[in-house]
């Protein structure tokens, strides 16, 4: 499926189920080099979001298993190129990448100073990255992930060797 017909599908099926939940709700498409966004916007983006995400995060998944199904070709020749597909909602993956920054920058500058080893509640494997790079350039602090599955977590680690 080439990717302006991967695109017209993730946004029709992304309607769909928006439908079927009761949702009243435009999706605006934005085309970036390496994905593809669809923005939903409606009074009921609250809806959408979910507590912490959840939501959005479970529409994402759903809608990227559907239109790219049969993406999983063995051979890797055979595979077709397809972007990820990014479901937001009122510009709440920004909102959430800003306060996850700022929640990296003051629980690294915690673990620096006090010496002791942070643990962060689980987060999904993007919000981990975001923390892992935001924190990779402070100096005195490291941090390693732990756990399992939806359990997994960030250790904010003191390193005061790391300059």
């Amino acid at each position: 499926m080439d990717a302006d017909k991967s695109v017209w599908r993730a946004m029709d099926v992304l309607g769909e189920i928006l439908r079927r939940m009761g949702i009243d709700a435009t999706i605006d498409v934005h085309e970036e080099e390496r994905r593809t966004i669809l923005e939903v916007k409606g009074p009921e983006s609250a809806l959408v979001i979910g507590k912490k995400g959840q939501t959005l995060e479970a529409l994402q998944f759903l809608v990227g298993k559907i239109v790219h199904h049969g993406s999983d070709a063995p051979i890797e020749e055979e595979r077709p190129a397809t972007r990820p597909i990014i479901i937001d909602a009122e510009g709440y993956r920004a909102r959430r990448e800003e306060a996850l920054i700022e929640l990296a920058n003051r629980l690294g500058e915690k673990a620096r100073t006090s010496g002791k080893t942070i643990e962060v509640d689980p987060m999904t494997p993007h919000e981990r990255r975001i923390i892992h790079i935001t924190l990779d350039k402070v100096p005195g602090v490291t941090t390693r992930s732990e756990g399992e599955g939806i359990f997994r977590r960030i250790l904010i680690v003191p390193a005061p060797d790391k300059v």
